[in-house]
Parts: structure tokens; C-alpha cells; sequence
């Protein structure tokens, strides 16, 4: 009799056992969300500034300016579940201003802005939209300003950036200012702005 109670109790064992492990077994290897968000900063705001050299190769250079930024989080279309194989294409708003120290051109912009990690650190950007300055249209060789043409401009560039932590973040900015070769109308003159920046992004 003491076999036996022996016997089953050691066949429970084995059962619960085998069907505890089992279970283990299907959630380690239970296939992951397709649409899971991996890349959870594009989820949350983020505050970037910089510093940089203004007008690079027009009668501004020489001259510095400072660069606050907000970025907010990536636009959703409701509750629709996003692949993160595609992610990146859905833009981020921006909102920024480059300020500068002597002087010369000013501006805020605003755009999209496109977000694409090359590895789990590295990662490369593109922006565009527009921008309004407070600059020369038509020259001010007095003041060493720039004939820009319109009071409204084309913003664009890109950034190549590497996360350092979860939240905090360095990258180099191309930061470009134009009519687009007077693609936009009224616009005579179309020098442009050029600007070259390092700037740290803080995420929250």
C-alpha cells in the first residue's frame, strides 16, 4: 500500500512537473506581438539644444547661434497598431529656433520630422518644413545679412545621432534655410542659410 501511494504520488510529480515546464516553454517561445513598439522614444517628448556655426559660406558666417528644440511624440492614427519594421516613416512634429549671437539672421521653424535607427545606438534623421526670420530679403551688406527673398523659407536638413542612455542623446545637425531656388513665389533672391550644429537631446 505504501508502494503505491508512493508510486502515484511520484507519477503526480512527474505530471505537474512536465506540464509546469511545458507551460514555461510556450510563454518563453510564445511569438511576440508583431506590431509591438520597440523604439519607444518616438513615444515621448524630447527637448534637443545646440550650438553651431551660422551662415557657413554666406556673408553671416563666422558668426554663432544657438539652437533650443522641442520634438513631440510620433503621430498615431488612433489605436491602429504600427509594425516597427515601419515606423520611421510616420513623422514626428518639431517646433525649434535658431537664435544668433551677432546679430545676424534669426528664425523659428516647425516640420516633420523622420527618425530612422541604423543600429540600437546610431541613428539618422531628416526634417522639413518651414521657417519665418527676422533677416535681410534683399541684402544688408552693412550688416552682413544674407538676401533671402521671402520672409517665409523652406527648413530642411538631417541629423546623425547616438543614444547614450534611454533619455539622453548627442547628435551633429545640418541645418539648412532657402526658397527653394524660388520655387516659392515673390522670391527674387535665394542665398540661403547654412547651419552646423552639435546638439544634445533629452528625452522625458
Amino acid at each position: 500500500m505504501f508502494r503505491l501511494h508512493g508510486l502515484l504520488f511520484g507519477l503526480v510529480s512527474i505530471i505537474s512537473a512536465t506540464a509546469g515546464g511545458a507551460a514555461h516553454a510556450a510563454d518563453v517561445f510564445q511569438p511576440m506581438d508583431t506590431y509591438q513598439r520597440v523604439d519607444t522614444f518616438r513615444d515621448r517628448f524630447e527637448f534637443r539644444f545646440g550650438v553651431g556655426m551660422h551662415g557657413v559660406g554666406s556673408v553671416e558666417s563666422g558668426t554663432v547661434s544657438l539652437n533650443p528644440e522641442i520634438v513631440f511624440p510620433q503621430l498615431r492614427l488612433g489605436d491602429w497598431p504600427i509594425d516597427p519594421r515601419w515606423a520611421f516613416l510616420i513623422p514626428r512634429l518639431h517646433i525649434g529656433g535658431m537664435a544668433n549671437l551677432s546679430g545676424r539672421t534669426s528664425y523659428g521653424y516647425a516640420g516633420a520630422l523622420w527618425t530612422l535607427g541604423v543600429t540600437e545606438r546610431l541613428f539618422v534623421e531628416g526634417f522639413l518644413g518651414g521657417a519665418l526670420h527676422d533677416g535681410s530679403l534683399t541684402g544688408n551688406a552693412a550688416a552682413n545679412q544674407a538676401a533671402l527673398g521671402c520672409r517665409l523659407l523652406f527648413h530642411v536638413g538631417g541629423s546623425v545621432g547616438y543614444r547614450i542612455t534611454q533619455q539622453w542623446s548627442v547628435m551633429f545637425t545640418f541645418d539648412h534655410l532657402s526658397n527653394g531656388n524660388a520655387v516659392l513665389d515673390g522670391c527674387s533672391r535665394n542665398q540661403g542659410l547654412n547651419e552646423y550644429l552639435l546638439r544634445v537631446g533629452y528625452s522625458f
